[in-house]
């Protein structure tokens, strides 16, 4: 595994999600994380440095077993379990080009939904909430655009990573 997959403020970004989920932060404590499958001999990843944190303050697994590329089979996961789910908070790491097909994939319309992110962004988070008025009804879902705090945008500035994951 390269020795720079992680800087130190990627691994204190991570110590930062830790304090902002659960008693005394913004959101909810999380029941279940997942980040994306590390390729085959690596053996950490940024996704994974980022919510270890967060599993080791609540006792969690980090679920690694869909791959980059297998968005939309955790996007259909995720949704066929929406009942067992419900009252759970999820939080996914993975790669900011492919957080917008996900969400779209999750049933979001809304435009940070629709939009590749800057490159330098490492601080929003897109928080989808599901409602079910009635039981066996159609599930409703809204999106509140949050940040993680820890900092602003960083590194150089374009899209072009984004061009190459379509």
């Amino acid at each position: 595994t390269p020795p720079a997959v992680c800087t130190q403020q990627g691994m204190l970004r991570g110590e930062n999600m830790a304090h902002i989920f659960g008693a005394g932060g913004r959101f909810p404590a999380p029941t279940r994380l997942f980040a994306r499958k590390m390729r085959e001999g690596f053996y950490s990843s940024r996704d994974l440095y980022l919510l270890w944190p967060l599993a080791q303050r609540y006792g969690l697994m980090v679920n690694l077993s869909f791959a980059a590329a297998d968005v939309l089979e955790l996007s259909r996961s995720l949704l066929e379990q929406r009942p067992q789910l419900c009252g759970e908070t999820v939080v996914v790491s993975w790669d900011h080009c492919l957080i917008p097909a996900m969400a779209q994939a999750l049933g979001c319309r809304e435009k940070p939904c629709l939009t590749c992110w800057d490159d330098r962004d490492y601080d929003t988070l897109l928080w989808l909430r599901y409602d079910q008025l009635l039981p066996g009804g159609a599930w409703n879902v809204s999106l509140k655009v949050e940040h993680e705090g820890f900092g602003g945008f960083d590194g150089p500035s374009s899209y072009r990573e984004c061009w190459d994951n379509i």
